[in-house]
């Protein structure tokens, strides 16, 4: 059997500075429970003391992990704006140029999705310890796309627009930065209803939804791609239907943190494009995200194959999930970008349909050759310069 060429995998969501706790979180103390409120504890320490170096050299790292694993295009929701030891502590620029630059030394398709944080909850100022996701004014933040604007070629390299949460961006933000990114042509993307507290206070505070919140300011749109969904109620997922909206779950960080699972199957059957990403980088795996996904569906409907296409295929469902959509929901063009699976791995050898194998049997060992805008960066399994 000759080698399997798949279209470029688009890891959707990443945020690649948390590549470095990697490890360093599988430890709960006995005395106290262990969420994702606690995780974001050691989070918050972590990007308390990274320098452009430290950044540098991780983001390397996990980006040529990403083209080694199979992933030939990234989203990089980037909210770490101030490092430690910069000459400037006002100076947001630093961190997004050394991110640009990683994915440049690469060789990994990239869309820079810099990210709006602007407060510690609703009503509430940022704490001291979240001071470095700190985005600054609206004005602000359209300076800042000025400056980046020259940084990037659209094509390997691109800009995109994030709001980090509901909780953590003014209310009366959320239209203009959704107008913003429409007049640039930018896709912008939000963090949504990953945990039940985020959304009892939404609640609380605004009587909706974090969905609804958006949808009520105009945010919703075929630009939009909401991550992880996990709590959507069903009225959610109309609305992401009717305004065109995707939606981003990363599947093996949601486990890694006790997140619980997104509602695909009611998602898919709605019609809302479905992409993945690695998030934390617990894994970087896309076979294990895609799934993943599936096995999930399956677990919630107790049935089987439920991440279909119109033929009842679940392979090139999950690769369309993969390819197709994650790059639409980055803007990224895709020419050029594929990646060939080694056949002749012992995990392929005797398959009646290499395409439904590779997704439920896939791992990163099985990738020989990944392709980036024509460009050999994997070869024999190995990225050629990292």
């Amino acid at each position: 059997m000759s080698d399997l060429a798949l279209p470029g995998l688009a890891n959707v969501h990443s945020h690649i500075f948390q590549r470095a706790l990697r490890g360093g979180v599988q430890r709960r103390d006995p005395a106290k429970s262990d969420s994702f409120w606690t995780w974001r504890e050691t989070m918050y320490e972590l990007a308390g003391r990274l320098r452009a170096s430290d950044l540098e050299q991780v983001a390397r790292l996990g980006y040529a992990e990403c083209l080694e694993a199979g992933y030939t295009a990234v989203g990089e929701f980037h909210y770490l704006h101030r490092l430690q030891g910069a000459t400037d502590p006002d100076d947001v620029l630093e961190s997004s140029k050394v991110l640009l630059r990683a994915a440049e030394q690469t060789g990994i398709r990239i869309n820079l999705l810099w990210t709006v944080y602007e407060a510690g909850g609703f009503g509430r100022p940022l704490e001291t310890r979240q001071a470095p996701f700190r985005a600054g004014s609206l004005d602000h933040v359209e300076r800042v796309l000025d400056a980046l604007a020259s940084e990037v070629d659209g094509r390997r390299s691109s800009l995109g627009l994030a709001i980090h949460s509901v909780r953590a961006v003014p209310r009366d933000w959320f239209g203009p930065l959704a107008e913003l990114a429409a007049a640039r042509g930018l896709v912008l993307h939000a963090h949504v209803c990953e945990q039940p507290a985020e959304i009892e206070a939404c609640r609380e505070a605004t009587g909706m939804t974090p969905i609804g919140l958006l949808d009520s300011e105009g945010a919703l749109s075929s630009r939009f791609t909401g991550v992880h969904a996990t709590w959507l109620d069903p009225e959610d997922v109309l609305a992401l239907a009717r305004t065109g909206s995707g939606v981003c779950v990363c599947p093996t960080t949601e486990g890694d943190l006790g997140d619980g699972f997104a509602p695909t199957e009611a998602l898919h059957q709605a019609g809302v494009p479905l992409s993945v990403g690695s998030d934390s980088h617990a894994v970087i795996d896309p076979f294990a995200e895609l799934r993943t996904l599936e096995y999930q569906a399956r677990g919630q409907a107790g049935a089987r194959c439920v991440l279909v296409d119109e033929k009842g295929q679940v392979g090139p469902a999950l690769l369309k999930i993969g390819g197709m959509n994650g790059y639409a929901a980055l803007g990224l063009p895709s020419d050029g970008d594929r990646v060939i699976i080694d056949t002749e791995a012992r995990a392929m050898r005797g398959v009646a349909d290499p395409t439904g194998a590779v997704v439920t049997a896939g791992h990163p060992g099985l990738v020989k050759t990944v392709e980036v805008n024509g460009e050999v960066v994997v070869e024999g399994g190995r990225h050629v310069s990292c």
